[in-house]
């Protein structure tokens, strides 16, 4: 998105700012224009909220916000020489003065929210692939981790969900662009950092839950109240997948959360899966029939993510026939399961795929298993300042079902490429297993060991370009990689 400050807003005075805020406002503080976190990105006439880091704390940087010209300050404690608004909730006010100040764009809007620990790239995409054919892609968006797309153009994602001054904005562009339906992705970080809080929800989905960002959260209970969040704010179609145990719990503590998946229970059901070389065929029973799908999405998996986002668009009003003719017609999603082309001419497949915990590694391996005719080469590792009880679970899964694993650099943060390797590696199976610290090294050794009939998949990337490593930022786009050497191979002759 661009510059914040460039898009019109809601000017807010201080009986409105006392109202959003729920406190009262210092005198002399004038009209309010914009909205940031970002002491970097005030312009005149700013609200600076000072929210804690997790390393520094907001206030630290009022200073500079003031002499860029913030004419308010709001802190959870009061700050000397600034005028302060002291609040309880220093990213609850964020969110609420971002809605404000870009006239709560959601309000206009159709905003279906899309969470769990797996899928929720590939579900979003389906469901706006669906929302275009049917309604035309002008009309809609998509905020999801690998990319924005607004009416029709595309541009990267920083993450996940965006801080709320961004989810906001961005909304409110798409609206000026003529957008009434948007996707979004949402991250449990999106719900506990208060991102999205205030946006109103037309519908939410639910892919599952397995064990991840503990290190937020602290228990897989506070997790799943994250997620559960989202349904307790949403107005309308709710679907969550009942293959999943807090699916189903899910679907018994929330009114109105209807489920989809192969259980004979589910109120989306799925029925006759046949997998193909080119995709997967099944049935989808719903309240109104059955609905046959063909999709280009390769295994278990991606028929419920394929089956939840049908599902909610049966829900939302969308005719069967433009759901068939959406989901059959759907391209490749960026950095999930994505097939490298260029391997083709040599025989053998390369798949980047985002999967990152060892339930995704689990799930996109035992498809490489089904693709293969002869070998699967697994390329991965695991990022560095998260939750390190996963790291040799990523190792055992790799050698149960990959014939070779190289255990590389994932993003390693601030953390030790080395230890982290050493400690994925811990729970592989050694005669089977190798550590190559350089990912591009490591990838090429995956594609020079590969022959007729193999399948290699480099995971935990997928559609990133940014690796982050101890010394900084590098740029590192897993498909392009694969791409340069596979090209560099064929000038070498091999």
């Amino acid at each position: 998105m661009g510059d914040l400050a460039t898009l019109p807003g809601v000017d807010l005075d201080a009986a409105n700012l006392s109202r959003i805020l729920g406190v009262g406002v210092p005198p002399g503080v004038g009209v309010v224009s914009g909205v940031t976190h970002d002491s970097r990105a005030v312009g005149p006439g700013f609200a600076f909220v000072a929210v804690p880091g997790f390393k520094r704390d907001g206030t630290v940087f009022v200073a500079e916000a003031l002499g860029r010209g913030a004419s308010l300050v709001v802190a959870e404690r009061p700050v000397p020489g600034a005028p302060t608004a002291v609040v309880p909730d220093a990213r609850g006010a964020l969110a609420a003065l971002a809605r404000e100040v870009f006239g709560d764009p959601s309000s206009e809007m159709e905003v279906y929210g899309v969470t769990g620990t797996n899928g929720k790239t590939t579900t979003s995409y389906v469901l706006h692939s669906v929302l275009s054919g049917a309604c035309g892609e002008e009309s809609c968006g998509l905020m999801s981790t690998a990319e924005t797309i607004v009416a029709g153009r595309r541009r990267p994602a920083v993450r996940t969900t965006p801080e709320a001054t961004e989810v906001q904005g961005t909304l409110a562009e798409m609206l000026r662009e003529g957008v009434g339906r948007v996707v979004m992705e949402v991250s449990s970080h999106g719900v506990a950092l208060r991102r999205v809080s205030g946006t109103r929800f037309s519908g939410a989905l639910f892919t599952n839950l397995t064990r991840d960002h503990l290190d937020l959260h602290g228990s897989m209970e506070e997790y799943f109240a994250a997620k559960r969040e989202l349904f307790l704010w949403t107005r309308g179609p709710k679907l969550a997948n009942a293959e999943d145990a807090w699916g189903r719990r899910l679907a018994a503590e929330v009114d109105g959360v209807r489920t989809f998946g192969g259980t004979g229970e589910a109120d989306y059901r799925v029925e006759g899966v046949e997998a193909e070389a080119g995709g997967t065929r099944f049935s989808l029973r719903h309240p109104g029939g059955v609905l046959g799908l063909e999709s280009p999405l390769l295994g278990p998996y991606n028929v419920l993510n394929v089956a939840g986002a049908a599902g909610l668009a049966l829900a939302t009003g969308v005719k069967p026939g433009a759901i068939a003719r959406a989901v059959r017609g759907m391209g490749q999603v960026p950095g999930r399961f994505e097939r490298v082309v260029a391997a083709g001419e040599r025989g053998f497949e390369v798949i980047v795929d985002y999967a990152h915990t060892a339930v995704g590694l689990e799930a996109v391996l035992r498809v490489a298993r089904g693709v293969a005719e002869k070998r699967v080469i697994c390329v991965y590792g695991a990022a560095g300042d998260r939750d390190g009880a996963k790291r040799p679970e990523m190792g055992r899964v790799a050698s149960r079902l990959a014939d070779r694993g190289i255990v590389t650099t994932d993003d390693a943060y601030s953390e030790d490429p080395g230890k982290i390797a050493a400690e994925v590696a811990a729970g592989a199976d050694p005669s089977r297993t190798e550590v190559e610290l350089d990912r591009r090294a490591a990838i090429r050794r995956a594609l020079l060991a590969a022959g007729p009939g193999d399948v290699v998949v480099v995971a935990g990337k997928g559609h990133e370009t940014v690796q982050h490593l101890p010394g900084g930022d590098v740029p590192f786009h897993d498909a392009t990689v694969v791409g340069e050497l596979l090209a560099e191979m064929g000038t070498s002759g091999r």
